[in-house]
């Protein structure tokens, strides 16, 4: 981010555990905001969470399976959404609030320490921002953003979160599979020898198609009820289901490369899913990395397509390669070199098992309550994810612009653009 970019350095110094007061009485200890990091092992955080759907309802389940968080407070854009959510997680009547601006109750409520953002990702940089300035720890899914304009806000907030020893976890959990971490050591020690090129691709058929009830757009009062219960396929909200879902596969490869991407090119098209909203069914990019690095990338959303989530990044001494499993489980491996004579590729690296299940989003959940209460150990001890979870969310939008484009876009370019995607008012 020319100018603008912020170091890890920068998000992650100064951050000595803060010695926060015990709060006797109730079974849910009560931990401000500004003073939760550090508290002892048996404090409990209190979550306000925004955005009540089905992604958001699994990352509010494994908070609270922590046996460290509590979902205390609401806010959707519909009725129907926090009914579901107050039934199933037992919130007061109270503190369940319904509307566009129903995250500033949230925000203003000094009770709660973090919130869990999970809407459709065209409301994240508000809600960020507003998290921030109002001193709550941050666990946002991705990605944090749709537009140039909306990244630059979360990664101005991420600073301030920074400065305030603020806990920022991006649901890009990866990052927190133990497989994972073990490929990005051994890759940073060298063990793929000079990397010359990557990919990367979340490739499966269409999606939502019970959910997006073809014919029902009359029952829905307004034009913006329609798109917000049908987020997915408008631009302004979900930013392309190349930023919406590929983001976790583009991520991975600037994760193991230690760099964004410098520059993209790419393709595609809306072909086969045409009847709903303004989104694109395929993408093919093609990303340069420092020192000549090339990383292809595809997203395809057409039924029919084969399916293939995975990265891979082949270099002279080893490849580096992943698959999709399900519930997150860690696939990550680095493939060595066949010689003469062997009958198989040998491993340099396969997660055995040994310490347990390899679980992202468990892992993920896990990590952000520990970080929050300050009993956390290593590089979880305090986590910032801005920094990368930007980066990430920006080259996406760069890659689906190259395309929407149909030119080569720069870094510098995609991170200064004003191109700012909003809600067109009634069709």
């Amino acid at each position: 981010m020319k100018n603008q970019d912020v170091s890890r350095r920068d998000f992650v110094k100064n951050t000595a555990a803060v010695t926060a007061a015990t709060i006797a009485g109730s079974t849910f200890t009560i931990v401000k905001a500004e003073s939760v990091r550090g508290t002892k092992a048996n404090s409990t955080v209190q979550i306000g969470w925004v955005g009540n759907g089905g992604q958001g309802t699994r990352d509010a389940e494994l908070l609270e399976q922590t046996g460290k968080a509590k979902i205390v407070a609401l806010a959707d854009y519909f009725q129907y959404r926090v009914d579901k959510a107050k039934e199933k997680f037992k919130v007061d009547d109270k503190k369940s609030y319904r509307g566009i601006d129903a995250y500033k109750a949230i925000m203003s409520d000094s009770s709660i320490d973090a919130v869990l953002l999970t809407t459709p990702p065209g409301f994240r940089p508000d809600h960020f921002r507003s998290a921030i300035a109002a001193k709550k720890h941050v666990f946002a899914e991705k990605p944090l953003a749709v537009d140039a304009p909306g990244c630059r806000m979360v990664a101005e907030a991420g600073e301030k979160a920074a400065a305030q020893k603020l806990s920022v976890v991006v649901g890009l959990q990866r990052h927190y599979s133990k497989a994972y971490r073990a490929c990005k050591k051994l890759i940073d020690e060298g063990a793929l020898g000079i990397v010359g090129l990557a990919h990367s691709a979340w490739d499966q058929g269409d999606l939502w198609q019970n959910r997006r009830a073809k014919y029902d757009k009359a029952k829905w009062p307004t034009q913006m009820d329609w798109e917000v219960e049908h987020w997915y396929y408008f631009k302004w909200l979900s930013g392309d289901h190349i930023v919406e879902q590929n983001i976790h596969n583009i991520d991975v490869i600037s994760w193991m490369m230690n760099s964004h991407p410098l520059k993209a090119a790419g393709f595609g098209a809306r072909t086969a899913r045409t009847e709903i909203g303004d989104i694109w069914d395929h993408f093919a990019i093609t990303y340069e990395y420092p020192k000549g690095v090339v990383s292809s990338n595809t997203c395809i959303q057409i039924d029919g397509t084969m399916g293939d989530v995975s990265e891979t990044i082949r270099g002279s001494k080893g490849t580096f390669t992943t698959s999709n499993a399900k519930g997150g489980a860690g696939t990550a491996s680095i493939l060595g070199k066949r010689e003469r004579g062997m009958t198989e590729t040998p491993y340099i690296y396969k997660y055995d098992g040994a310490q347990g299940r390899d679980l992202h989003y468990d892992q993920e959940a896990a990590t952000f309550v520990a970080s929050v209460l300050g009993t956390g150990e290593g590089e979880d001890k305090y986590r910032n994810d801005t920094k990368y979870g930007v980066e990430s969310t920006l080259s996406a939008i760069m890659g689906r612009d190259a395309a929407y484009k149909g030119r080569v876009i720069t870094w510098d370019e995609a991170w200064n653009s004003k191109e700012k995607l909003a809600f067109k008012g009634a069709a």
